[in-house]
């Protein structure tokens, strides 16, 4: 059986809800829940095929999906809200921890991928990302103790922009080798995407748009500096709404408060949608042939890579000894990264010179970090005796109410 249009599109949201409604019920990570969802409608049932069902216009609609995502993950980018003893650690895993990370995963792909320094780095990239939305229901189910919760919250939020940028960053130059061209790319989106903010915040601050308006207006805007950026320069437009959204987070002109709802409502259609058409483009067959590979990849990433970033990164913080160890042993990657993946594979294809490992490989790293941080989270935490007598108490974007 093979879904036209109508039925595609029904399908899509209809999943896309259902397995993120699913991953909250179950307790497990939605990425997981959706991207077995989308493997087996699209590659293991043959129902969904969404290069038939969208055509050509099935690059721009991910791509502007993932324009919004990354809208949606870079307004939760304001060190404000951090509190306590957190704000060390995060700021350290954020900065020196993601070059660590960057670093290692990059020559991990290069020496067992036997791919080109500029390739392996794009996955490198990739994978500094980590993400609320893997990150906060294994939370839930651990059950940290403060400041480690905040610690481990917070660094999931704020890693998803910073490292959608660096990659970002890496598929130029892979695609391009011209450092120059990437500074005029990154600097039109940034530029399209703080013309974006200060458009957004004249408007609101006019006191024109009531507040339940105020979430379609910015989704309004950050397309619109999305397709500027793109006029302007190819490549630039995710530059543009990452800018955006983190310079709506960090200004004090106007509340953004409602606009945290967009991830609550239109967002979770968004990835849920996107996830399962991404997951439904997935070649099987070359995900379970570089399955082997990539576990030795996730081997390196967990048993070398983030032990040293992590504890590297949390030195002379609050943490101690056996907090800084759960740190160290907790790094599953999420919606940021498979997206990037998928979009950045697509602009290879379509320059000619296609890579085809990333996206098998980088799913890959999603689905068994989720897997293996999922069930030796609680065990590692109990070992290391840093649970807390309560259940975590998350918001909507998997941030701890009470920031230690």
């Amino acid at each position: 059986m093979e879904l036209g249009f109508t039925g595609g599109v029904a399908l899509i949201v209809l999943l896309g809800v259902g397995g993120q409604v699913l991953g909250r019920v179950t307790r497990v990570p939605s990425i997981i829940v959706l991207l077995l969802l989308g493997l087996l409608v699209g590659p293991v049932l043959g129902w969904l095929h969404p290069e038939a069902i969208f055509g050509d216009i099935l690059f721009p609609l991910v791509t502007m999906a993932v324009s919004l995502l990354l809208f949606e993950e870079s307004l939760k980018l304001d060190l404000g809200r951090l509190g306590g003893g957190a704000r060390r650690p995060v700021i350290g895993l954020v900065t020196l921890g993601a070059v660590l990370t960057g670093v290692g995963a990059s020559v991990a792909a290069w020496a067992i991928l036997d791919l080109t320094p500029a390739r392996a780095a794009v996955i490198g990239a990739i994978v500094i990302v980590s993400g609320p939305t893997v990150v906060g229901p294994l939370l839930a189910i651990i059950r940290p103790k403060q400041p480690l919760e905040s610690v481990l919250a917070f660094e999931g939020i704020f890693i998803d922009p910073i490292g959608a940028t660096v990659a970002l960053g890496a598929v130029h130059v892979a695609l391009h080798g011209d450092p120059p061209r990437l500074g005029l790319t990154s600097l039109a989106g940034i530029v399209s995407g703080l013309l974006g903010a200060a458009l957004y915040v004249v408007v609101v601050r006019s006191g024109w748009v009531p507040a339940p308006v105020q979430v379609a207006l910015a989704v309004a805007v950050a397309l619109a500096a999305f397709a500027g950026a793109e006029a302007v320069r190819d490549e630039a437009g995710l530059f543009a709404t990452t800018a955006m959204g983190v310079a709506l987070a960090n200004q004090r002109f106007v509340p953004v408060g409602a606009l945290h709802e967009f991830g609550s409502h239109v967002g979770l259609l968004i990835v849920g949608s996107l996830f399962i058409v991404l997951a439904a483009l997935v070649d099987l067959d070359a995900l379970l042939h570089y399955l082997p590979v990539t576990l030795v990849v996730v081997a390196l990433l967990a048993l070398v890579v983030r032990p040293v970033a992590a504890w590297l990164s949390t030195a002379r913080s609050v943490l101690t000894g056996r907090e800084r160890a759960m740190v160290a042993w907790m790094a599953p990657r999420g919606v940021v990264a498979a997206s990037t993946a998928s979009v950045f594979t697509i602009r290879f294809d379509q320059a000619g010179t296609p890579f085809p490992q990333l996206v098998p490989v980088v799913f890959g790293i999603v689905l068994t970090t989720a897997v293996l941080y999922g069930l030796t989270g609680p065990l590692v935490a109990r070992a290391l005796g840093v649970r807390g007598s309560d259940a975590v108490a998350l918001d909507e974007e998997g941030a701890p109410l009470v920031a230690g």
